[in-house]
């Protein structure tokens, strides 16, 4: 190609009030506001209009607001906030994404495949444990993107460490480790064993949401070692235990550890389902205020075992779990006791205690050894072995009338057994006028050797009846007395216990409330009762 023109580049300099209309293809040079501008030249030689355009420089207006960041409110440009106290608050935007912070951006990559562990203990250490923990501002949150992080080692986890994924099955930690997936450490990052030694912090003020911890060996989901004040939300504990499983030591979803010195305490798991263990939850080490609420329990062997090696003289098993709770919950597939309150090995008033569950939601699938149909293998849903433990307003899916083998009758499994009360919500039935043979009211399962308290009111058109019916069941017979209230005449009920030995077989006979009824009134009553059970 000929050359039909060399042009020699100009270019002028002075402050910018004196900057003319460049030539085309001229340069000048802004000294005071250090900005650089080029001549556009004419419309006629092409150019979209006459003037000068600015080249971006660090100097350029542009490129500075391109690397700032005010806050302007939801309506943006069109109406912005005045965000400092003479004028806007500008901040670079390094500082701005620096307020977020990912595991993405310690290298974790969450595709399933990468090991992500070293990356993203990595991002732990270095926000909660490194040398400028003590630091508050240090201690961000640590967001998990959506993606499965592989992980082939527990990921231990210190004081003030916030982890948020994007929800259960979207974020997953998924451990292949012969050992939990999350396990407590302290901020020199001693785990279990060496917790709080050299004046090290110990686990405290830890908060887990929004993910699943995925486990794809026949180990726990979290460890929870000498610590206090954590707070789980919104996650989900998958284990690899299904129905018709038989019980394993290591496959916990939840478990605690404590040293006498070092005790768990205020732990809460809220929204959080816990599936696929052999136990869901196992603590047998001192732990205190412990809540589980609006949790979903489900395929296990063991829902809850409590206090199962807790030993009176170990440490950190010198008391065992006190004051631990589970309230509006669901409890599905789980062979055995849902919840398991072992007894003290040693004397009486020692061992787990407080336990109470708390409208709840049992269903049938529940402690019968996960069998469906035909010969039942019933256990109680509810076993407290030790003291101070109660069942409150509960709902027991599995019938409390008896269940049928295809052959004869069985006395059901109590819902709730052992050294503890059961208080359930109010039912409502209607007695039928004139009803001269004892009729059955309700069928109380295999409570023999217990006491059934039921607080109850008849109203019978314009008569009505308050009163506590009190039964005493032994395993051959069953003592009652009824002590009521009546305003006006007699209304005609009278209410008897009596057993029912559906099977054949001693013990764990079933106790059957009964009433009769004159025709005085000519009408039905309406009997509304509150049953207490005192296993």
């Amino acid at each position: 190609m000929p050359i039909v023109q060399i042009s020699r580049i100009q270019h002028r300099r002075g402050k910018k009030t004196d900057l003319p209309q460049l030539a085309a293809g001229e340069l000048g040079w802004s000294i005071d506001e250090q900005k650089l501008y080029i001549g556009n030249g004419t419309v006629a030689d092409g150019a979209p209009a006459v003037g000068n355009t600015e080249i971006m420089t660090a100097g350029t207006s542009a490129f500075t607001t391109a690397l700032t960041h005010t806050y302007r409110g939801y309506l943006g440009d069109s109406t912005p906030i005045v965000t400092g106290a003479t004028g806007d608050v500008a901040r670079t935007v390094q500082k701005r994404l620096d307020d977020y912070v990912s595991v993405k951006d310690f290298g974790a990559v969450g595709d399933d495949s990468t090991a992500d562990v070293v990356a993203i203990q990595r991002a732990i250490d270095e926000l909660y444990s490194d040398t400028d923990q003590d630091d508050v501002r240090a201690r961000r949150t640590l967001f998990f993107p959506a993606g499965t992080y592989k992980i082939n080692a527990s990921l231990t986890i210190p004081p003030y460490a916030h982890l948020v994924g994007e929800g259960p099955d979207k974020t997953i930690i998924k451990n292949s480790a012969s050992a939990p997936a999350l396990v407590t450490e302290d901020d020199d990052g001693n785990v279990y064993g060496g917790i709080g030694n050299a004046g090290a912090t110990t686990p405290t003020q830890i908060q887990i949401s929004n993910m699943t911890i995925r486990t794809t060996v026949a180990y726990g989901g979290i460890s929870i070692d000498n610590a206090t004040k954590v707070f789980v939300n919104n996650c989900k504990f998958h284990g690899t235990f299904v129905s018709g499983g038989t019980d394993a030591s290591t496959s916990k979803g939840v478990s605690v550890r404590s040293t006498t010195a070092l005790p768990c305490a205020n732990i809460i798991f809220d929204q959080c389902q816990f599936t696929g263990f052999a136990r869901l939850v196992d603590m047998s080490y001192d732990v205190t205020n412990v809540r589980f609420t609006n949790c979903d329990f489900n395929t296990a062997y063991y829902g809850a075992m409590l206090g199962e090696t807790m030993d009176g003289s170990t440490n950190g098993l010198t008391v065992g779990p006190r004051d631990i709770q589970f309230s509006g919950s669901s409890w599905s597939t789980i062979g055995q006791q849902a919840i398991y309150v072992k007894a003290s090995s040693t004397t009486t008033g020692t061992g787990t205690r407080n336990v109470i569950s708390n409208a709840n939601f049992y269903a049938k699938t529940v402690a019968n050894n996960f069998e469906g149909t035909g010969t039942f293998s019933e256990v109680p849903v509810i076993q407290f072995d030790n003291d101070e433990c109660s069942s409150v307003l509960d709902f027991f899916e599995r019938t409390d009338l008896r269940r049928s083998d295809g052959s004869s009758n069985l006395n059901a499994a109590p819902e709730v057994q052992g050294i503890g009360i059961s208080t359930k919500a109010i039912k409502q039935e209607t007695l039928i006028n004139n009803t001269s043979s004892a009729t059955t009211i309700n069928e109380f399962p295999a409570l023999a050797g217990k006491s059934i308290v039921i607080k109850y009111k008849i109203a019978r058109g314009t008569l009505d009846r308050s009163g506590e019916f009190v039964i005493s069941a032994s395993t051959t017979a069953a003592q009652h007395d009824d002590t009521f209230t009546e305003s006006g005449a007699d209304v005609g009920v009278t209410l008897t216990a009596v057993l029912d030995n559906k099977d054949s077989t001693a013990g764990n006979e079933t106790v059957v409330l009964k009433y009769t009824m004159t025709d005085s009134s000519s009408t039905n009553a309406t009997f509304d009762y509150q049953t207490t059970i005192i296993a």
